[in-house]
């Protein structure tokens, strides 16, 4: 793969620990933080288009590490660390359409650094650290599923992972879901592992390792192919951040790690998939000249 990384107009603000969450041709950012004051604001633009951001109503109240997912057309952000660095379990949902804010189920416990995704008509809301009270930052292992086309829509237990994850990413392709990457304490090294839900069947496989370890890296689905890009390689190494790229195969199931690199290495970045066959990376926590900076940056890459 020749092509390189293209700077695209950056975010109006600079952001990591965001959620980032695409309907139709909008892409929204959501959240997060500069490093020092944490955001309740929402931005969007079209994926096509030139690439020009503006903000939206912004949520109830500011939230990092909080996980989302987009289900049948609305947006639902869940957990994260909400005013007075606490975890939470508010979950929060909007309407592209009206530009409005709704409250929406609550989970069963305060829950940050989860991940989240749609599939089907339903949301998927994964691993985690629940609640403030361990300094460890142990990962869960559960899994909830939302329907919210119940009658009285309520947060349902499913098949744990098979491995505990906090500060990875969730994302469905292939008719399933795929748990990428990510920390199972503070005190464990960032996994390489990935590993695949059914809902037919309610059960979790492994499936190749990445080539890098990586935590919170910025993940997307673009057709048959999940396209994996920076992230965390080191827990303990506060200034880490990967500049590489990896794409896993869907049909073949394979891994692979072109010779494209970002410009510098960034983590607790989101990606978004783009038309035709492009990837945005948005934001994060970047290292440049061995000081963590936060980027509104938006690179933009052609995926052949």
């Amino acid at each position: 793969m020749n092509e390189s990384w293209k700077y695209r107009p950056p975010m109006l603000s600079p952001r990591f620990a965001h959620e980032v969450a695409t309907v139709g041709d909008d892409v929204f950012v959501l959240g997060g933080t500069d490093g020092n004051v944490g955001y309740s604001s929402v931005e969007t633009r079209k994926l096509t288009g030139s690439g020009e951001w503006h903000y939206v109503s912004p949520m109830p109240f500011p939230r990092g590490n909080h996980a989302a997912g987009v289900v049948d057309g609305f947006v639902y952000v869940a957990g994260g660390i909400g005013p007075g660095d606490a975890s939470v379990d508010a979950v929060d949902r909007y309407d592209p359409e009206l530009d409005e804010w709704s409250p929406a189920p609550a989970l069963p416990v305060p829950l940050a650094a989860a991940a989240a995704a749609g599939l089907g008509h339903r949301l998927y809301l994964a691993g985690g650290v629940v609640g403030d009270t361990d300094a460890e930052e142990h990962a869960t292992d559960a899994v909830l599923v939302l329907d919210p086309r119940d009658d009285r829509p309520h947060w349902v237990p499913v098949a744990p992972m098979l491995t505990p994850r906090a500060r990875f990413r969730l994302v469905a392709a292939g008719g399933g879901l795929y748990a990428i990457g990510g920390l199972s304490s503070r005190l464990q090294d960032v996994l390489d592992s990935v590993e695949r839900y059914s809902p037919e069947t309610d059960t979790w496989e492994p499936v190749a390792s990445m080539h890098k370890r990586r935590a919170l890296p910025g993940v997307a689905a673009l057709g048959d192919r999940i396209v994996v890009v920076g992230g965390g390689p080191a827990a303990g190494d506060p200034t880490a951040r990967d500049r590489t790229t990896e794409i896993l195969d869907l049909g073949t199931g394979f891994w692979h790690l072109p010779g494209t690199l970002l410009p510098y290495g960034r983590s607790s970045l989101v990606c978004a998939a783009g038309a035709p066959h492009r990837v945005l990376a948005i934001g994060g926590s970047a290292n440049l000249y061995g000081q963590r900076v936060t980027v509104p940056d938006v690179l933009s890459l052609k995926v052949p």
